[in-house]
């Protein structure tokens, strides 16, 4: 499946941190990614990328320093993509890159203009992790999960992209039999959970920062995201729509 196009239809350096249980002091520490290659990514997309977007890199730089983009495809059969290959230096060769949108990069069907595409999955599925926003100029609220191929439905899956593989992870556990396999999955998720903790990064799928911003949804969307659009000082905001959501899905 290629990665550029439009929408598919369903068919100076940051600082290493140290290893400490001191999970304030972890979290605060930038991962070791250039701020030239920062400034690529963002000048990209437009968009500012959290913390644990680089730290994850990093760790499968550990994973396999040669080809960090590809270093859980045989164990999970996922692949960093989206603005992972700017840092993959995947788009440096190609001179027609600076026209392409990149917003358009690796988007799906039902992704909404919230939903930022990080990881891909199965293909027949075309599963599907990325960032979600509320808002374009802050950064994403939660990593969600999404089977093009099913449904729209989006699937919240923790607020960073190490809990998202990790629920992941632990779904891919309960269904390989093999234990070959099962040795690979649980070396794998040892030395996520270990980054994780180090970094100060939880693993928990509803944490109380999403908690909170569902609390600020004004009403549901087919894909299960919300949306939180406040009122503003001049009474601009969100307005109910006269109709059913019967009636606005068969529009």
């Amino acid at each position: 499946m290629a990665g550029g196009g439009g929408k598919r239809r369903p068919g100076g350096e940051g600082q290493q941190c140290e290893n400490t249980v001191d999970v304030k002091k972890s979290k605060s520490c930038e991962a070791d990614v250039s701020s030239d290659l920062r400034q690529e990514v963002e000048n990209h997309y437009k968009l500012s990328l959290p913390e644990d977007f680089y730290h994850f890199w990093k760790f499968c730089e550990e994973l396999d320093p040669e080809k960090p983009a590809d270093s859980l495809s045989t164990s999970l059969g996922l692949r960093l993509v989206g603005p992972y290959d700017i840092l993959a230096g995947k788009h440096k060769m190609k001179k027609k890159s600076a026209n392409l949108n990149f917003n358009l990069h690796w988007r799906f069907y039902y992704d909404p203009p919230e939903f930022q595409t990080i990881i891909i999955g199965d293909n027949k599925t075309q599963f599907h992790m990325g960032y979600f926003r509320d808002s374009p100029d802050e950064l994403p609220v939660y990593v969600g999960t999404n089977e093009a191929k099913k449904n729209c439905i989006i699937v919240q899956s923790g607020d960073n992209v190490f809990a998202a593989v990790k629920l992941f992870l632990m779904k891919k556990l309960k269904e390989v039999t093999d234990k070959k396999k099962t040795s690979l999955l649980k070396n794998i998720d040892e030395k996520l959970t270990e980054a994780a903790r180090e970094l100060g990064y939880s693993l928990e799928q509803r944490t109380m920062k999403i908690k909170q911003r569902d609390k600020k949804v004004v009403t549901k969307t087919f894909h299960g995201a919300g949306l939180v659009v406040p009122v503003d000082k001049n009474d601009v905001g969100y307005r109910e729509l006269p109709e059913t959501d019967g009636n606005v899905f068969l529009m």
